[in-house]
Order: C-alpha cells, then sequence, then structure tokens
C-alpha cells in the first residue's frame, strides 16, 4: 500500500510539475508572439488611431487602406524582387551545400586534408558579416553586378551552415550506399545525385528555410548594391516609408505584415522537416 501511495504521489507531483512547465512556455510564447499579433491589428488602423491614449489592441474603426495604399505605390513589384532573390540565391545555396556536404561527409576516410578543409570552413564562421561588406561591394562593382539583383545573390550562395547540416546528415548514412553504387558502376555524381541527396530530405529542407529567410530579410547588401528603385526588395522599399518629411507609420506596418507572411507560411508548412533536420545535425561522427 505504501509504495502505491508512493507511486501516486510521484504521479501527481510529476502531472503537477509538467502542468507548470506548459503554463510557462506558453507564457513565453504568448510574450514573443504578442508584438507580432499588435503589429497585424495596428496595421488595419487608420493614422490618426495610431498613437491614441489610451492604447488598445484592437481597430476601433478598420481599415484595409493602409495595403490599398501600399500595393497602389508598387509594393508588387519589391515583393517579386525579393521572391527572385529569395528563390533563387536558395537554390543555388541548396546545390552547392549539398555537394560539398557529400564531399565533406564522403571522402573524409579517403582523402587525409577532408576534415582539415572543413575545419577552415568553420573558422570562416568567425569572422563578422559587416568586415566583408566593402570587399564584396568591390568585387560586385569589378564584375559589372552594381546594381544588378545578382550583385546580391551571388555573394551569400556560400554557407557553412548549410554545409555543416549537409555533411552531418551524410555522416549518419553508412558508406556501404556509396559503396555499394560504385561496384554498380554508377558516376560520383549519379550516385550523389540518385542514391544520397533523396536521403537528405531533412537538411534540405530546413536549409530552404533558413536560406530563403535570411535572403527574404536581408537589408545591407542590397541597400548598398541596389541604386535604382525598380530593382528594390522589400526591406528597402519598407525603410522608404521613412522620409525627411517624416514617418509612414501606418504603411510601414502594413508592409511589415505584408513581409513576415512568406516566411511564416513556409515554416507551418514544412515545420516537421525543420525539427528533423536540426536533430540529424546533431549527429557526431
Amino acid at each position: 500500500m505504501k509504495e502505491a501511495r508512493t507511486d501516486m504521489g510521484n504521479t501527481i507531483h510529476a502531472r503537477r510539475k509538467t502542468l507548470g512547465m506548459t503554463i510557462v512556455a506558453y507564457g513565453i510564447c504568448l510574450i514573443m508572439v504578442f508584438p507580432i499579433i499588435w503589429l497585424v491589428f495596428s496595421s488595419f488602423k487608420g493614422a490618426g488611431e495610431l498613437f491614441a491614449y489610451p492604447l488598445h489592441l484592437l481597430p476601433r474603426h478598420f481599415t484595409v487602406s493602409n495595403y490599398t495604399k501600399v500595393f497602389e505605390n508598387g509594393f508588387f513589384r519589391y515583393i517579386g524582387n525579393s521572391m527572385y532573390l529569395a528563390i533563387v540565391g536558395t537554390l543555388i545555396t541548396l546545390v552547392i551545400s549539398s555537394m560539398c556536404g557529400y564531399a565533406l561527409a564522403v571522402y573524409r576516410f579517403e582523402l587525409s586534408y577532408t576534415n582539415k578543409v572543413f575545419a577552415v570552413f568553420l573558422l570562416g564562421t568567425l569572422i563578422p558579416g559587416e568586415t566583408l561588406t566593402i570587399p564584396q561591394v568591390s568585387v560586385i562593382s569589378f564584375l559589372g553586378l552594381y546594381n544588378n539583383i545578382w550583385g546580391v545573390i551571388l555573394p551569400v550562395v556560400t554557407t557553412t551552415t548549410g554545409i555543416f547540416l549537409f555533411r552531418q546528415h551524410y555522416m549518419s548514412i553508412p558508406l556501404s550506399f556509396v559503396e555499394a553504387a560504385r561496384i554498380d558502376g554508377s558516376s560520383e555524381f549519379r550516385t550523389f545525385a540518385s542514391v544520397m541527396l533523396p536521403l537528405g530530405t531533412s537538411p534540405l529542407i530546413t536549409l530552404a528555410i533558413f536560406s530563403f529567410m535570411w535572403r527574404w530579410n536581408d537589408y545591407i547588401l542590397p541597400l548598398l548594391v541596389l541604386s535604382n528603385q525598380e530593382n528594390y526588395t522589400i526591406q528597402i522599399a519598407i525603410k522608404n516609408y521613412i522620409g525627411f518629411n517624416g514617418v509612414d507609420w501606418s504603411s510601414i506596418l502594413s508592409a511589415s505584415v505584408i513581409s513576415i507572411i512568406p516566411v511564416i507560411v513556409i515554416f507551418i508548412v514544412l515545420q516537421r522537416y525543420f525539427m528533423e533536420g536540426i536533430a540529424a545535425a546533431g549527429v557526431k561522427e
């Protein structure tokens, strides 16, 4: 009887602890999500209602004029530019990262310097990105890509994060798969494309989410490279609502809501693969 009571007490204590942790987790989530909720509701408020006192969350006079004004000012063009930058840049990043990750994982026992090359990649992450801005812009200008969307895409198509994700994932796959394909006469590229790449769905989707988010939210490089307004990305377009005559908060709020929708939708749709990819990156040699 004493053992049964003890087990019951432990079960109740565990349930209370789980309930408490769940409440804390939901509270933290609410604190993090609340600014986004405020942003969305504020985008439907009129200019005079944004700074009304006392502040209120829900709009008293619901209006979509803020969105109408943004789209009438050619915001679709900026969305298209950002979408092109994000999609094309992500595709190139996936190709390069998956190939590099494959080489670093498969050849680690065949080539003695493979791990040293990977160590050099990791050391590159210690360099602050801001220090590379001037060299990047200089190279872009030399190549004639200034004020060209490709001048924003090409400098950032390689990422150590992506290479790391694919390397760790491919290291968790038995090398017998590769050896069997080679025995069957498969070329190295065919082995990569037909055998290993289909097994890398999780890191592929994880890096796709990361890369799309990086390109979509990139601000500094497009600001330095793109001078023609027709080539502006969505982040630079939002910044342009801050002018000499004041700040157009209504347009900034509505444009900001539009800018976060693609990233949220992509993450929600691919969330399961994203978590699997993060877990796979923790596999050690």
